[in-house]
């Protein structure tokens, strides 16, 4: 699976250029200047003003390493549009307040700073939007009544103060893959806004939630209180999520979910529900510092709880709590051995701005004869949406995006992968997306591997001999506690084998040689059927007449006699 990010509404009016094009004002000079309507205003050398006023649509670009400083505040007309591309420095001298809408976006050589990273930047316009894959410093983040407003970091993000939200403003914040935040005071939601955080963060104080939702892919760490009163306040946690203070208030209709770790020092939140995934081939893991009182509140399922330190179970958990549990709720499964599936912190997905979780495109991999088609159709392993329902061509829209032989292609009415005939044997790649058909922008992209085999090797099936007696296994190795079990009826009702090995936790490990390591086993030790899993060639390799030169990956379909 891989992701494919698509920012078409909140960018409209962008450009994204490396550097400054579509000029019509260079370089002006005036401390007071006047920024006329529909004009694009680019900087190729340092400027600094005074007292500037704006116009309507004004585009503003900022060359490579020129610094373009604002001594005092500008002036904009309120609900006009100034656009700023920052691939210098752009430099407020004090706090800014803009009533105009600002659309700024910091490119990776940009950075913008707010009185050396403690002024505050209010912003009043109706339609906002930050978009950093530079540097930005400031103080307060501050965003006024009935804005809407769209925060999409990719680089580093520096709060020193709060980040409030007035609670008409419309918010969606997201710190992508490889974003950084760092938050020093107080994060304030409210019912209208969305924090997404596929990157890392680090909050020196606390979240409040007011009855909005936190959604964490990746690495999220607060060490102050998060208050989750307010409506239907929510947390979804597939990643590494840290709370270091306390975590409270949070009403019945609140909702923490987890699919990934989370790590909590203190929790008096009241009656919300710890939910996790819905199937049991996932598990969210909750470490507490501290007992928690989560009183009557439903918990689960596929949960396990732990005790950072002592012995794990309801009594040591739950503090003057009386919780019922849902269906496979554990208690540090790990020290047993005996978790239903492994801590996965780093899914590989980042929801889009509104929150709504991605449709997830698996890789497939197919064997295809020249002039054939699949017979299976690349959805039957994708879904609409991440832990959603099966991608269907009635809920997805496909499309082929790459491949790496043109005879090779995607069928995007019914999703089978046609081979043209005459095409050479080989292995080719096709990439193709889907995206929702709810919201077209919201798009996941895979990688199918297709086996093209060449004459003579079609692969083929042989039935199984069947015939004669069926003899009981002698031998059998066992993860599931038989063996001390006195059960005598075992391995021998595993008819048929040398050697019966069985586990419901653990996997049967090759020995693993690289192709060096293969070649410099003694000639005399060679054997006929010798097995080892070579990690240069990433196969099953097996030794068919005790030679050095009679190993053989066995990774390709076929009929041996």
């Amino acid at each position: 699976m891989r992701k494919l990010l698509l920012l078409t509404l909140v960018l409209m009016g962008y450009a994204l250029h490396a550097q400054c094009t579509g000029c019509t004002i260079t370089d002006p000079s005036d401390p007071n200047y006047h920024f006329p309507d529909n004009e694009t205003i680019c900087f190729t050398t340092n400027m600094t003003f005074n007292n500037p006023t704006f116009g309507s649509n004004v585009k503003v670009c900022i060359a490579p390493g020129v610094t373009v400083t604002f001594q005092n505040n500008f002036t904009g007309i309120a609900n006009a549009m100034i656009y700023f591309d920052v691939h210098g420095s752009l430099l407020f001298s004090q706090a800014a307040s803009v009533v105009a809408d600002i659309n700024v976006h910091v490119f990776s050589t940009g950075n913008v700073s707010m009185s050396s990273g403690n002024g505050n930047f209010t912003l009043n316009g109706q339609q906002n939007v930050i978009v950093n894959e530079g540097v930005i410093e400031m103080g307060v983040l501050q965003f006024g009544d009935n804005t809407t407003n769209t925060v999409d970091n990719y680089g580093n993000f520096t709060i020193n103060g709060n980040m409030n939200m007035s609670n008409s403003a419309v918010t969606y914040f997201r710190n992508e893959g490889g974003g950084l935040m760092f938050l020093s005071g107080n994060y304030t939601n409210n019912e209208n806004s969305v924090y997404i955080n596929c990157g890392s963060i680090i909050s020196g104080n606390g979240f409040n939630i007011n009855g909005g939702a936190i959604l964490n892919t990746g690495v999220f760490a607060t060490n102050g209180d998060i208050n989750m009163s307010g409506n239907s306040s929510e947390i979804y946690n597939f990643g590494l999520f840290t709370s270091n203070g306390s975590m409270n208030n949070a009403p019945a209709d609140a909702v923490i979910y987890n699919e990934g770790k989370m790590s909590i020092s203190h929790y008096q939140g009241g009656n919300a529900t710890f939910t996790g995934p819905s199937s049991s081939s996932k598990k969210g893991y909750i470490e507490v510092l501290n007992p928690i009182q989560v009183n009557n509140a439903v918990l689960g399922p596929n949960l396990d709880f732990k005790l950072f330190s002592g012995t794990s179970n309801p009594s040591t958990v739950f503090m003057n709590s009386n919780p019922s549990f849902l269906t496979n709720v554990t208690f540090d499964c790990a020290s047993t051995g005996s978790c239903s599936a492994p801590l996965v912190i780093n899914p590989g997905f980042c929801p889009a701005l509104d929150g709504d979780l991605p449709p997830m495109a698996v890789d497939d991999s197919y064997t295809i004869n020249a002039g054939s088609t699949s017979t299976g159709i690349v959805l039957d392993n994708d879904f609409e949406a991440y832990n959603g329902p099966q991608a269907t061509i009635a809920n997805v829209i496909m499309s082929q995006i790459l491949t790496s032989n043109p005879n090779i292609t995607l069928n995007t009415t019914d999703g089978h992968v046609t081979v043209a005939p005459g095409t050479p044997a080989g292995t080719y790649t096709l990439t193709y997306q889907i995206c929702q058909q709810s919201d077209p922008t919201n798009c996941d992209t895979a990688v199918d591997t297709i086996i093209v085999p060449g004459a003579g090797t079609t692969p083929c099936y042989k039935p199984a001999i069947t015939a004669g007696t069926i003899l009981p296994s002698n031998l059998g190795i066992t993860g599931l506690g038989r063996a001390n079990s006195g059960d005598t009826n075992w391995p021998g009702a595993r008819k048929g084998a040398w050697m019966v090995l069985e586990s419901k936790t653990k996997g049967f490990v090759l020995n693993r040689l690289s192709d060096t390591q293969v070649a410099a086993i003694p000639a005399a030790d060679l054997k006929e059927g010798m097995t080892v899993y070579n990690t240069t060639q990433n196969c099953l390799q097996i030794n068919i007449d005790g030679t050095s030169t009679g190993w053989k990956c066995f990774n390709n379909q076929t009929c041996p006699d």
